[in-house]
């Protein structure tokens, strides 16, 4: 052998069964590894790596990817490939596991595929002339367009080129709705192939002997002909030279540095057996290797080296170990203890790896990491018009051009710096990971903290470490490796928080320990509901985890994706973005989320309803609703228009808006402010400090101004609006907080007893500005209707008479403000069901008794209430509606084993639904027609 001269490195055969072998129609080498592709006639989707010369190639993998011939096989950067067949284009990951797939109709089939430059997009085309783009990405199609129904031959830059049957090169841009940009004629018959380099396309076809050289920015002449020896079928462009297959069995080369006008130095041309030819053709993109394949299912390799590489970035084998550094890297990996905790379990021999892995870090570098994102600002997106896939918006001129800020540049220093996790008051000093106490034993070390030193860090205005943001830490075997037990000590059980929306998880505790809602919930799991995506459903299940999981950690995965899946959660804005935040504050966030969920369950529980001719609201309406009165008076005509609705929840108005007598000139001056309280106010001189219960009693009836058109004058008018509660709740009463203003001061909250301006020194200068409540909620409070008008009053004040009714406080939802260690997150506070002078405190998974006080009291500024729940204290009517539906939908669940074979099952059923048909009628005629329930043994 020559030096740099080509020779057979190896033949490669598979035989499919009595010593015959499908033919190879499509071949493809990965360009960032050492991995050949080969797909028959017969639908087989197999990948190779090289041996020694002469010997048959490795085989890594082997799947049926489909029941027609493989036609063309296209890598991709991600460790896949893209595979089209007649009748299935989809995208198979190296591993053999199939990622995607799209399906073409009976009685057409896909001609032609083409990755575009960036490997994200894929166009494809069909026989009936239909163009689909292809977003690999997100796996969903982009665009359809109708193209030419001949198409034999695809390219995808950044347009479109397609290779006709007639001869024809069309130029369609994708950016236009593929409109065709350039057309010519480039060929006598048939296009075989395309290749392109630049702005130049290289065909052939036909019958001629030469591959054209097209400009593609101007189709009309070609640029120059590539006079060949044989007749040109396949082309492939590489980073120096032009590779040619020919119909007459050999493949040459052409150089670029020559504008293709003077043979290369590759050549190859195995020698076929009778009556083949080749089918496939494929070079390796160090141009050190090419691979061709015939019509009797034999792969030829030629390479021009005995050590050859088939990708540009490769180099030879290693290992992976440890260097002298600690770090993973080249090296021999068969002298690592694996029991060393200082080494990384990643460092295990991987073939064909060639660089260190992510996990590699050195620790002696900062790495950057965990930067929050700029976000665009709210106003360009309100004007943003989408055409074509991409965004167009006025520009606000509020940044410099070309330039996006990162926001706050103390954004390190204002979660993290100077914090230092200590688990240690939380875990009794136990390790927090299985392994650890396995290891070392369970022995509790001293944690170094006493009570009054806590108390002590609380009155500086640290967080307590219970009411952190709590997170899962991962250790070298896994999330199970993390001992959840050591933060729940109770029966019940805590909500995981490493997914996207768990700011739901104080919510869906808040409802969980509602009995008569999660009954009702319970019995829609029994009905049959159509709805693949009800909410209500999946808040059963999850109830019903929770209910028997007895303190071990849950989670509420399926339900927040159901949640996710919800185009109107998408609208109210109650999902988190890809980075994991909100537009608004998780307390606020949680008021709404509430209201959504409440409506969703009273909806989807209407197959619950007994009687559907009562005229009483639905059930989940009694749970947690109120009635209330809506009433629109124009102050010109007295026109007046009355309403009734349902609303789950009472938003109570800001201590400084109840306690100010200025409403009459915020209405002068365009506001929407209460003339009618204000006046109240100043006549009976309670212009001074509101407590809680006289804040709550003015929420309950509401009067607004507002501008709106009557429609009686014909115009618009200043409009008096009263929102009036009706009726007094069956079940709860929810209250929502109100958000504080950030511009709060000590002159503001002077005129109430509910706030505090926020100018303690304990608090952190991302606090500084923000104001807190200084309140005790009650543990109970009266609701007294007088004269159509509700109050609310002490305890102590009730006189025993069916016009007051008691509600005691069962949860409380707060939001804790931690901006040294991360964002805004929640917890929630929950009476004990089996002990009603004992609390419980839920955070995400973290579960403790805590006092009364705690939960009631607040005076710290990292502190503030979003929802307060009060349970009335006598609900019998609403009760006997609960267990009727209960009776009617009992949720069950079998726990026999079916061990007998189905046909003597199938006997016993209809032997047992004969006897219970029997069974159901006698009771029925015994009943004088009121049904019952007949169970089966």
């Amino acid at each position: 052998m020559e030096e740099g001269g080509w020779f057979e490195y190896t033949q490669n055969w598979e035989a499919a069964g009595d010593d015959l072998a499908w033919p190879i129609l499509a071949v493809a080498v990965r360009t960032d590894s050492e991995l050949i592709y080969t797909g028959d006639s017969s639908g087989q989707l197999t990948t190779y790596t090289l041996n020694a010369p002469g010997e048959a190639l490795d085989r890594q993998t082997s799947i049926k990817c489909a029941q027609a011939p493989v036609r063309r096989i296209l890598p991709l950067q991600s460790s896949c490939a893209f595979v089209q067949t007649d009748d299935i284009v989809q995208v198979v990951a190296d591993s053999g596991l199939r990622q995607c797939k799209w399906e073409t109709s009976l009685n057409d089939a896909f001609v032609g595929a083409a990755i575009s430059t960036n490997g994200t997009e894929a166009f494809v085309c069909t026989s009936a002339g239909s163009g689909t783009l292809l977003d690999l990405e997100t796996e969903k199609i982009a665009r359809r367009a109708t193209v030419e129904a001949s198409a034999c031959a695809v390219q995808f830059t950044r347009e479109v080129m397609l290779g006709t049957a007639d001869g024809m090169l069309a130029v369609r841009d994708p950016r236009a709705a593929f409109s065709i940009v350039q057309s010519a004629t480039v060929c006598s018959g048939a296009v075989s192939d395309m290749a392109v380099r630049d702005h130049n396309v290289y065909v052939c076809g036909g019958q001629q002997h030469t591959v054209q050289i097209y400009d593609v920015r101007k189709l009309a002449q070609p640029v120059r002909a590539v006079e060949c020896d044989g007749q040109p079928t396949r082309l492939w462009a590489a980073e120096s030279n032009l590779w040619i297959s020919h119909e007459e069995g050999f493949v040459d080369t052409r150089s670029f540095a020559s504008e293709c006008q003077t043979m290369g130095t590759a050549y190859v041309e195995p020698e076929l057996q009778d009556y083949a030819f080749i089918s496939a053709f494929a070079a390796a993109p160090s141009e050190r290797m090419a691979l061709v394949a015939d019509t009797t299912g034999v792969l030829y390799v030629w390479a021009d080296c005995e050590e050859p590489l088939l990708s540009t970035g490769c180099v030879p084998d290693v290992q992976i170990g440890l260097n002298d550094m600690g770090q993973c890297w080249a090296a021999g990996a068969d002298t690592l203890s694996f029991d060393d905790e200082h080494i990384s379990l990643s460092c295990v021999d991987i073939p064909h790896a060639h660089e260190p892995l992510l996990s590699c870090m050195d620790a002696d570098v900062e790495y950057d990491v965990g930067r929050p994102v700029s976000y665009v600002d709210a106003g360009v997106l309100s004007s943003l018009k989408m055409m074509d896939n991409v965004g167009y918006a006025p520009n606000p001129r509020k940044a410099r051009r070309n330039q996006q800020p990162f926001g706050a540049h103390n954004w390190r220093f204002k979660w993290r710096d100077g914090v230092k996790d200590d688990d240690r008051e939380l875990t009794q000093g136990r390790s927090k990971f299985l392994s650890q106490q396995r290891r070392y034993g369970h022995t509790p070390h001293a944690s170094g903290r006493s009570k009054a030193a806590l108390a002590q860090r609380a009155a500086e205005g640290n967080v307590p470490k219970h009411l952190q943001l709590m997170q899962i830490e991962y250790s070298r075997f896994g999330v199970e490796d993390f001992d959840f037990s050591l933060y729940n000590t109770t029966k019940w059980s805590g909500l995981e928080g490493n997914i996207s929306n768990t700011y739901a998880n104080a919510l869906l505790q808040v409802l969980y320990f509602s009995p008569e809602f999660r009954q009702l919930t319970l019995s829609h799991c029994a009905t049959n509901c159509p709805d693949a995506n009800c909410l209500t459903c999946q808040l059963g299940l999850l109830f019903r985890m929770l209910g028997t999981a007895q303190g071990a950690s849950c989670h509420a995965t399926q339900l927040l994706q159901v949640l996710a899946q919800r185009p109107e959660a998408t609208a109210l804005g109650l999902l988190e973005d890809s980075h994991g935040n909100v537009m608004i504050t998780y307390a606020v966030l949680a008021q709404r989320l509430m209201r959504f969920v409440l409506e969703q369950a009273s909806n989807e529980c209407r197959r619950l309803e007994i009687d559907s001719t009562n005229q009483q609201p639905r059930i989940v309406e009694r749970v947690f609703g109120v009635t209330q009165q809506s009433t629109t008076e124009c102050p010109v005509c007295h026109a007046a228009n009355s309403r009734e609705s349902h609303v789950f929840a009472i938003d109570l108005e800001s201590p400084l808006s109840v306690g100010s007598s200025s409403g009459l000139a915020a209405v002068l001056a365009g506001g929407s402010a209460s003339v009618r309280r204000a006046e109240s106010m100043a006549r009976n001189g309670r212009n001074q400090k509101v407590g809680f219960l006289e804040l709550v009693s003015s929420s309950l009836v509401r009067h607004d101004t507002q501008r709106a058109w009557c429609a009686s004058c014909k115009k618009f008018q200043l409009l008096n609006t009263e929102k009036r509660v009706s009726n007094m709740p069956e079940a709860y009463l929810a209250l929502n907080f109100p958000p504080l203003s950030s511009t709060l001061d000590s002159a503001s909250a002077a005129s109430s007893p509910l706030l505090n301006a926020s100018t303690s020194a304990a608090k952190s200068a991302a606090a500084e500005n923000a104001g807190s409540w200084q309140m005790t909620l009650p543990t109970a409070f009266a609701l007294q209707m007088s004269d159509s008008e509700m109050q609310a009053l002490p305890v102590d004040e009730m006189e025993g008479n069916r016009a007051q009714s008691r509600f005691d406080l069962v949860a409380i939802v707060s939001s804790i403000r931690d901006t040294r260690r991360g964002p805004e997150h929640l917890v929630v506070h929950v009476r004990d069901p089996n002990d009603s002078a004992a609390w419980l405190l839920f955070n995400d998974f973290l579960v403790q008794r805590v006092s009364e006080e705690s939960a009631t009291v607040f005076n710290d500024w990292w502190r503030t209430p979003s929802i307060a729940v009060y349970a009335k204290a006598e609900s019998q009517s609403l009760q006997g509606a609960i267990q009727t539906i209960a009776h009617y939908h009992p949720y069950k669940i079998s726990t026999r084993i079916l061990t007998v074979p189905r046909s003597t099952l199938d006997s016993q059923q209809q032997s047992a639904t004969a006897g219970m048909s029997q069974r159901w009628n006698s009771n029925r005629s015994s009943s004088n027609g009121r049904m019952r329930n007949a169970a089966v043994p």
